[in-house]
């Protein structure tokens, strides 16, 4: 935490700074202009130094848009540009004049089918049009497996697929703060799940439980990868622009533009997916337009017809740009739906003729704007955007079965603290429950980039606001509470439209810079983003208190020497940012929890002398002093890049001490157990009066969960890429990546644990409180071989992967069996004495944990083979394509413990084409 003494201050520095540099914005008169662009990509050239070629001084270096000036009134004839990488060039220079600097080792019209590491200061990984069609994904998450450390996997599209970033393996459902952590951006605008509370409460059934992604993160399978342009998925320290984030940054870039037809029909084993776009541009007016639509249906066994998974999207995007002398402006604005539905049901002829289903559907409809204005003046405003979205969600849940009871179960209706009479359920009834949420997302950003012109430093200063709103108008959970879904569980509806929005506003400020020299290049981005939430109830420890998040990257190029006789280039870079991750409307309004002792339960053969009294507790379980989740990330990398052959290593370390998590708080209530045994039936004319019967007083502890800041999740590994230049004979490249990952989850408050024992007549009324919390190591080694071949003159291209994982191991932390504290039946806690374990109550606390519980398991090699081909046909316009993932396996038995283990894998092949017109 950074506290602020003065809560105005950082934002009046800011202010002042955007207020300063915008209105020194003039231009000055009487300039030349020119661009410089990578030859093959036209990206611009950051930092490249402009020499007057005659008298050698540096006299220009170009900005964030590859952009320089030089004044009218200079007698330059010649320029020399340089930037480490590209060969020089010496020309004259030219008003509005475009330079392209051609690479030291140019890959001009090679065809890449892998993730390739980004050449920024941070780790991460973009993923190209012509890798994504090489993958033939149907949903986002297919796309992992090109990641280091990634491998192929069977898509499971029957449950909810959430991402898991630098992760030797799932901590499961208290340590979701990773994938929650993990910010999507769908053309700069972010796909927000804070206001997702669909879940069935009460649940228990794999139908319902295995489906809810509540406070998980964004669903990867909603997504469809068919528009995308391109993805940059950042593991590492991410810029100050992106905030509400602990473990990575997905930017998703979709096409804009051009003018085919495109349809692409695929099959596999499990689903089929089918695509249809159209491109419209007017080039004469900058103006174009896409219209796409994409329908997936995939079942989790091709012969069960009635559990599946369907997903439609429909998308609209215009992009129209004005270029004047002085400035360009374009607009971009999207419309899209998704609509993602499962669907579960039960074959009545195998359940007796009883219908059980579960159905959900989740449609999101999004706006979205951004106006970017590029100054091509010499002033110190360079440009500026601004970005408003808006998404609405309808989500629904339908659950339905039939219920039989074995016994008699009360129903809870009361809404009121105190004693009331209750029903008795029916023995056999239809049960139905519903989940509503209408969440919905608004976000705006505006944001600056200025520059002090300079002539040997380049720089930019990154100067914005954002603002972001969560709000949910659903019904909530809508169900008879005469005919729950789940009997005995106590519940009550709620409409979510009751909870307060949520509110986020954050500046941020990021200055990058760029040095070259004559002994290398030296390159840095740092920066501070400063959240507040807003809204918040006074009673909340956050109410009112600002997050900061420092982050740098620095990095050192090395001049270019020779290796070999190939030009050599080496860089060093490292960085360290703190991310933080601000709370759910879930995990900040939780339900309210409605406590049920049964005080008496009277049972008459005539219905009308029947009595349920019971005496209800309600507990609000927030937590006022919840915080926000804060991520601790630094890294260090070299990249190497030795005639075209480029090895890119990074190690990193991330250590999370308050991620969110459920824990089990108690508490003793007490309630009256009256005696029925001097209830007369015979001379009953109504049910019991209460007054006429005796009763005990009875205390019982309850434990009942809320979120607490209290799972501790750290990171550290080596990931590492060797791209090879493509050899000219056999037209081959090889891709070697992988990581080594260790993560350590565990529990950093003290643990409850209450045994699930009988005493006498009652079940134990004690707790035990442990100081050594549990928590698990695991980790995993991988590496992927792709050799990957591209045949120009058949249109043929063909990868053969061999996916090694060379082992994979886990740990459990010792725990106590001893308990430092207990908790007793009256609430209180004492500490635990010498003694107590002779205790007649006291001694079932000690646990009797076994040694083989913290036993290292060590799964040994095993490795996949996997393969993909595409063809193109009729001058390009049709492409077929097939892959065949574990085609072939190594994955041999290994022994633990006396038994030996066999591993089984099962192909999983698939068949696509694409047309384009």
């Amino acid at each position: 935490m950074y506290p602020i003494t003065d809560e105005m201050h950082i934002y009046r520095i800011i202010y002042t700074i955007l207020a300063v540099f915008t209105l020194q914005a003039a231009h000055a008169q009487g300039v030349l202009r020119a661009t410089v662009l990578d030859k093959d990509t036209r990206e611009p050239i950051i930092g490249a130094t402009i020499h007057d070629a005659v008298k050698g001084k540096p006299i220009a270096v170009t900005d964030a848009e590859g952009c320089f000036t030089i004044p009218n009134n200079d007698d330059t004839k010649q320029i020399r540009i340089t930037y480490i990488g590209y060969k020089i060039l010496t020309t004259a220079p030219v008003r509005n004049g475009r330079y392209l600097l051609e690479a030291e080792i140019s890959r001009l019209g090679e065809v890449v089918v892998t993730a390739q590491e980004s050449r920024g200061l941070t780790s991460a990984s973009t993923i190209g049009k012509h890798a994504m069609e090489h993958l033939q994904p149907s949903s986002f998450a297919d796309l992992l497996e090109l990641l280091p450390g990634g491998r192929a996997e069977t898509p499971s599209l029957s449950t909810p697929n959430v991402i898991h970033i630098r992760e030797a393996a799932s901590g499961g459902s208290q340590y979701m703060t990773s994938s929650l952590g993990t910010q999507f951006m769908v053309d700069g605008a972010p796909i927000s799940t804070n206001a997702n509370m669909q879940y069935v409460s009460g649940a228990w059934d794999s139908e319902s439980t295995y489906r809810d992604f509540t406070n998980a993160g964004v669903d990867m399978r909603s997504l469809s990868t068919d528009d995308i342009e391109k993805v940059e998925i950042v593991r590492g320290i991410a810029s100050v622009e992106y905030g509400d984030l602990t473990s990575g940054l997905v930017k998703i870039e979709r096409k804009k533009g051009g003018a085919d037809l495109h349809v692409r029909l695929k099959a596999d084993m499990s689903s089929k997916l089918f695509y249809l776009s159209k491109g419209l541009e007017w080039k004469p007016q900058h103006l174009s337009l896409n219209l796409s639509a994409d329908y997936l249906d995939a079942k989790a066994d091709p012969r069960n017809t009635l559990e599946n998974y369907k997903r439609i999207t429909f998308s609209a995007r215009l992009h129209k740009q004005w270029l004047r002398d002085n400035y360009d402006l374009s607009l971009s604005t999207n419309a899209d739906y998704t609509g993602s539905f499962d669907n579960d049901k039960v074959d009545p002829d195998l359940n007796y003729n009883v219908e059980d289903s579960y159905k959900s559907q989740y449609n999101r409809m999004v706006w979205m704007g951004d106006l970017t204005l590029k100054s091509k003046r010499d002033s110190w405003l360079k440009s500026a955007g601004l970005m408003c979205s808006a998404a609405y969600e309808y989500d629904d849940i339908k659950r339905r079965r039939l219920i039989q009871l074995q016994r008699t179960t009360v129903a809870a209706t009361n809404h009121e603290e105190g004693e009331a009479d209750a029903l008795l359920l029916p023995w056999k009834y239809m049960a139905n429950h519903e989940v509503e949420g209408k969440p919905l997302n608004i976000y705006a950003k505006l944001s600056a980039r200025l520059q002090i012109p300079t002539t040997r430093l380049s720089n930019a200063l990154l100067l914005g606001i954002d603002w972001n709103m969560d709000k949910n108008y659903g019904r909530g959970q809508v169900f008879d509470p005469e005919r729950p879904l789940y009997p005995g569980i106590s519940t009550r509806e709620r409409p979510l439209y009751d909870i307060p929005a949520n509110h986020r506003l954050s500046l941020f400020a990021e200055e990058t810079l760029k040095w070259p020299t004559a002994i290398g290049t030296f390159e840095a981005t740092g920066g501070i983003r400063v959240t507040e939430m807003l809204n918040l109830p006074a009673e909340y420890a956050m109410h009112g208190k600002k997050y900061l998040d420092p982050r740098i990257n620095a990095g050192y190029t090395f001049p270019k020497f020779s290796f070999l006789g190939k030009p050599t280039f080496i860089r060093l870079a490292g960085g360290i940012g703190q991310h933080t991750k601000m709370p759910t409307m879930e995990q900040l309004f939780p339900d309210k929890l409605y406590i049920d002792f049964i005080q008496l339960n009277y049972y008459h053969e005539n219905p009308d002398y029947r009595r349920v009294n019971l005496m209800t507790y309600i507990r609000n379980p927030r937590n006022l002093e919840l915080q926000a989740a804060r991520n601790l990330k630094w890294e260090m990398s070299a990249d190497i890049n030795i005639g075209g052959n480029r090895l890119s290593i990074t190690y990193f370390r991330e250590k999370m001490t308050s991620g969110f998590r459920s824990q089990t708080h108690y508490e003793s209530f007490s309630y009256k157990e009256y005696d029925a045994s001097t209830i007369d039936g015979l001379t009953l004319t109504a049910p019991p009066a209460l007054s006429d019967m005796t009763y005990t007083l009875r205390d019982e502890l309850v434990g009942y969960s809320n979120y607490t800041n209290g799972s501790e999740t750290d990171k550290q590994g080596i990931e590492y890429t060797l791209e090879t230049v493509r050899l000219p004979k056999i037209l081959t490249r090889l891709t070697i990546n992988g990581a080594w990952l260790h993560t350590h989850y565990r529990n950093s408050i003290l643990e409850t644990y209450r045994p699930s024992m009988v005493v006498g007549d009652r079940s134990l009324q004690y707790v035990g409180l442990y100081q050594d919390a549990d928590g698990t190591m695991s980790e995993s080694f991988n590496t992927n071989f792709t050799f990957d071949t591209d045949v120009p003159r058949l249109r043929l291209g063909f990868s053969l992967s061999a996916q090694f994982l060379w082992y994979t191991m886990s740990q459990r932390d010792r725990i106590s069996n001893t308990p430092d504290q207990y908790i007793a039946p009256d609430g209180t806690i004492h500490d635990w004495l010498a003694g107590d374990e002779n205790d007649t109550y006291l001694q079932w606390l000690i646990r009797t944990n076994s040694e083989t519980l913290y036993e290292l398991t060590r799964v040994p090699m095993s490795m996949n083979l996997n393969l993909k081909v595409t063809k193109k046909l009729f001058a390009d316009r049709l492409q077929i394509a097939m892959f065949c993932n574990k085609i072939w396996d190594y994955t041999p038995d290994y022994e633990r413990k006396g038994y030996t283990f066999r591993r089984h894998v099962t192909p999983y092949f698939g068949l696509e084409m694409n047309v384009k017109i």
